[in-house]
């Protein structure tokens, strides 16, 4: 069902100024969602069909990807307003990542960095993006999660991101200073406080339930809750000596796109969602796609992964000619250790939603909510045996860290 404003001359409208073509005309627009029920909690995910004829007579059928706010009675629209995920996210793909695209390409980096706006439309809050399927993009499997290919890939494109938003914060700061403070963990807002803390209520009841994850960290767990978006908030803080730039924010598997070849292997990575772009350490994506994405075996290589990260960063930054501090590799180490604790909420909380595969109802207010169903769907994502094994092997290393202890 198509919203009523969309109609044929408004799409028309779009693709002419879009295509630069004045006389193009549409003659058939339909639509079905682009999303299934659990998939995108954020918005609301439309692929619309046109049928349209260029000015020089050629047809065309192509899709085309409507993304919206949620609706206003949905549960989660008042915390992604508080945020203002919807206002960002068309800034950046309206303003902020075309200039990043800019940045690159003055260095001879021709990627593409972002899906592109056919319109960008504040007053609706809404975007028309190009489909990335017909050009052969596809997520990786969310729950098999990353191999080492993959996993260099989005450390490639993160270190071209990171470096164009360095480059970008340096030549026009006021631009970054609006509106890219709001991640997960800001001080500023409440309300991923009650998210973050529903969830976390729900791992300490799993770690209660195993006797012998209970007697050593059930105490420190439930001392740690109290602390909690205040630990993590540190996580973002970036001091003088931090790097700084613009992050994507909500970097795992689902948000980043492949192309491959014939033979099944990805030649190229694409982002995508960028609704909690957030200025702050590059280390907090870094954190945020080790505890999401990887599997067990990358991700025991995480130092040398993020050493891998700091050289492309390194050499980007060189090609763009940046002047500014950029810190040894021996200091980058430091600054992604420092946010360890982003470690202990992201793998243990945020990870068993997203390679969920139960069939309980994934409702957003079912992941913090303490409802019956709430409680039924929270329990059941610790029923995975790979979720349990993570469990078992991270919770002595964040504790021998001292990330369990007040600190």
């Amino acid at each position: 069902m198509l919203p009523s404003w969309l109609t044929e001359d408004y799409v028309q409208k779009a693709l002419g100024n879009f295509y630069k073509d004045n006389q193009l005309r549409v003659q058939k627009v339909w639509a079905k969602p682009a999303t299934e029920k659990g998939e995108n909690f954020v918005g609301v995910m439309t692929r619309i069909y046109v049928d349209f004829v260029q000015g020089d007579g050629t047809e065309q059928k192509k899709s085309y990807i409507l993304k919206q706010a949620v609706p206003a009675n949905a549960p989660q629209a008042k915390l992604f307003g508080e945020y203002d995920v919807y206002n960002r996210e068309l800034e950046m793909y309206d303003v902020v990542l075309p200039k990043m695209a800019n940045i690159l390409r003055e260095a001879g980096i021709n990627d593409k960095l972002m899906a592109e706006a056919v319109i960008v439309d504040r007053e609706r809050t809404i975007m028309i993006l190009e489909d990335l399927a017909p050009l052969r993009y596809t997520n990786a499997d969310r729950v098999k999660q990353l191999d080492m290919v993959h996993t260099k890939m989005v450390l490639d494109m993160l270190a071209k991101f990171h470096a164009a938003g360095m480059v970008l914060n340096q030549r026009e700061p006021e631009l970054l200073s609006r509106n890219y403070d709001a991640h997960f963990f800001s001080r500023s807002k409440k309300g991923y406080g009650e998210v973050f803390t529903g969830l976390f209520r729900a791992f300490i009841r799993y770690v209660k339930s195993k006797p012998n994850l209970k007697n050593r960290y059930a105490d420190k767990l439930e001392n740690i809750i109290t602390n909690l978006m205040d630990y993590a908030g540190r996580s973002v803080d970036v001091g003088e000596k931090d790097l700084k730039t613009l992050i994507h924010g909500d970097c795992w598997t689902t948000n980043v796109m492949y192309l491959y070849d014939d033979e099944g292997n990805p030649t190229t990575v694409l982002p995508i969602d960028f609704q909690f772009s957030t200025l702050t350490s590059p280390a907090v994506d870094l954190h945020y796609f080790f505890s999401t994405s990887l599997q067990s075996d990358v991700k025991q290589q995480e130092t040398e992964l993020v050493q891998y990260h700091y050289y492309a960063l390194k050499r980007t930054l060189e090609a763009l000619s940046y002047k500014g501090y950029f810190p040894s590799l021996f200091e980058y180490q430091l600054q992604f250790e420092k946010r360890r604790f982003l470690s202990v909420i992201i793998a243990n909380v945020f990870q068993p939603i997203m390679v969920y595969q139960g069939s309980e109802d994934c409702e957003f207010v079912n992941l913090y909510q303490d409802t019956p169903e709430g409680i039924k769907f929270q329990d059941s994502m610790y029923e995975d045996m790979e979720i349990q094994r993570r469990v078992d092997t991270l919770l002595p290393v964040l504790d021998a860290k001292g990330l369990l202890d007040a600190h």
